[in-house]
């Protein structure tokens, strides 16, 4: 079903779950954390909480540790030395019978270990050590690590959908365009590249020469061709620095949000992440289309070069690019609902 909805021509397929997603009742379980044998892997980014080389999260792993003991936890800890060692930490752990694993660290670490739990019985749980913390914000996680703990040891778990962009996982966005674009930009910055004046410059080329693309986006078989500069599929509501793109994303739900930014300059959609940078929640500029769907092709119309692809805020690679959901492939701890979060509790059976 086609709906458009008011003056802001805001196109909408919304389509019911496959029957192999479950409904968000079926999705909520609880795990008896302080009973698990082995006890849970705590994988720990030591380095989380900088942004540019600047500390940006005071919290160490002495009060990580402090808190989750507290909690009455019991864990096994190790350490990432890394990129992409979280998630080798998180498949031995699958590997040696662990039914939770725990990410203290930010976005990037959460993201790395909950890929090593996609299709399995292993829970992932969040210690919130970066700067951003996307996944604790749509989950309901507090950043104090004291309640983070506590929210760990009450043990309720989502099953959540995850997505994937030919093989690479996201659990919060993916998208092509600008965003992508200015990521991976951001990324080599934040790396620490001893040539940052090149990279802005390659920056502020890019932003002036993408325009407005032609592209053609098929959604669950619906073709849509349009000029966009950006197209955001998300699972979530949260990207990058907080920039609610999808304000209604759902990780329980089986379908993504495609948010088409149709007919836009680069200019305003700039304007727009930068109001919507923080987790503000604003309602789309006119003209932004969106679609939900479970699977969406994006690619560039006649020859005009491939726009880049990001997955978690993490280049990919480059148009054109598939996109699907995995509906509820990942066993997530969730906190209480406070009405903000991006899940469905169960209706109240009072």
């Amino acid at each position: 079903m086609i709906l458009w909805k008011g003056t802001h021509q805001l196109a909408v397929i919304d389509r019911e779950p496959t029957t192999e997603s479950p409904e968000p009742r079926g999705r909520l379980a609880r795990l008896d954390v302080a009973r698990l044998e082995p006890p849970p892997r705590l994988i720990v980014n030591p380095h989380a909480g900088h942004k540019l080389g600047m500390p940006t999260n005071a919290a160490t792993l002495e009060r990580v540790e402090t808190a989750l003991t507290e909690a009455g936890l019991r864990f096994d800890l190790q350490l990432t030395d890394s990129p992409r060692h979280a998630t080798r930490l998180a498949r031995d752990a699958v590997r040696d019978g662990c039914k939770l694993v725990i990410a203290a660290g930010g976005d990037g670490t959460v993201a790395e270990t909950g890929e090593a739990l996609v299709h399995t019985d292993t829970a992932l749980g969040i210690m919130p050590l970066g700067s951003i913390m996307n996944m604790a914000r749509a989950l309901c996680i507090p950043r104090d690590l004291r309640h983070a703990a506590m929210t760990i040891a009450e043990g309720q778990t989502l099953a959540m959908d995850v997505g994937r962009v030919e093989n690479h996982y996201f659990l919060e966005a993916g998208g092509v365009g600008l965003a992508a674009g200015l990521f991976g930009y951001f990324n080599r910055l934040d790396s620490g590249t001893r040539h940052p004046q090149g990279v802005l410059l390659a920056t502020l080329r890019f932003v002036r020469h993408l325009r407005h693309p032609r592209l053609v986006i098929v959604a669950d078989g619906h073709r849509f061709d349009v000029r966009a500069p950006q197209v955001t599929v998300s699972n979530g509501p949260y990207v990058g620095a907080a920039y609610v793109l999808a304000p209604e994303a759902k990780l329980d739900d089986g379908l993504l949000d495609v948010v088409i930014f149709r007919g836009m300059s680069v200019f305003r959609v700039l304007v727009h992440m930068a109001l919507v940078a923080g987790g503000r929640r604003l309602p789309p500029p006119p003209g932004v289309q969106l679609v939900r769907a479970r699977s969406v092709d994006i690619a560039v119309r006649r020859r005009r070069r491939p726009l880049p692809v990001h997955a978690d805020g993490d280049v990919v690679g480059a148009t054109p690019a598939h996109f699907e959901v995995l509906p509820a492939a990942l066993r997530v701890v969730v906190g209480r609902s406070q009405g903000m979060c991006a899940w469905s509790p169960p209706p109240s059976t009072s």
